[in-house]
């Protein structure tokens, strides 16, 4: 964690979290609903470009993919996790605002995801040229 962050946590941990009770069950609730998302299949495509996490969360809200609605911090979660793994770099702006781009790896992933969803399409498209229209 960069050295300006571990003032911010702390800071939070000892002011703004002290009352907070995170028990395990909302953890693990938590956990399960990052889970069940699968927002790098989503989020990739818009980092062909660099991206702050506020401008993906915009985009994805605009776009109407409601698994995220109140529940902002999976992507986060998945643009960290994702981070770690070598898909996407990050840099801090003057602003203070991180930035996200996909590196050469993740852009090989996001080439590899675009190719399956379009012979998924394909075969979609054929099946359904060969089943008869029951109506």
């Amino acid at each position: 964690m960069e050295e300006r962050l571990k003032g911010l946590k702390k800071a939070m941990n000892t002011h703004t979290f002290r009352q907070v009770k995170f028990t395990d069950e909302h953890r693990q609730k938590v956990n399960q609903q990052i889970e069940e998302i699968d927002l790098s299949g989503i989020i990739f495509p818009l980092l062909t470009q660099s991206k702050t996490g506020f401008e993906l969360t915009q985009l994805l809200h605009v776009r109407g993919i409601k698994s995220i609605l109140n529940n902002e911090g999976a992507i986060y979660t998945t643009l960290h996790e994702e981070e770690l793994q070598g898909m996407l770099e990050s840099y801090w702006s003057d602003e203070g605002e991180k930035h996200y781009t996909l590196t050469k790896k993740g852009l090989k992933v996001l080439q590899k995801q675009q190719l399956a969803k379009r012979r998924e399409n394909s075969l979609k498209q054929l099946f359904n040229e060969v089943t008869p229209n029951e109506n």
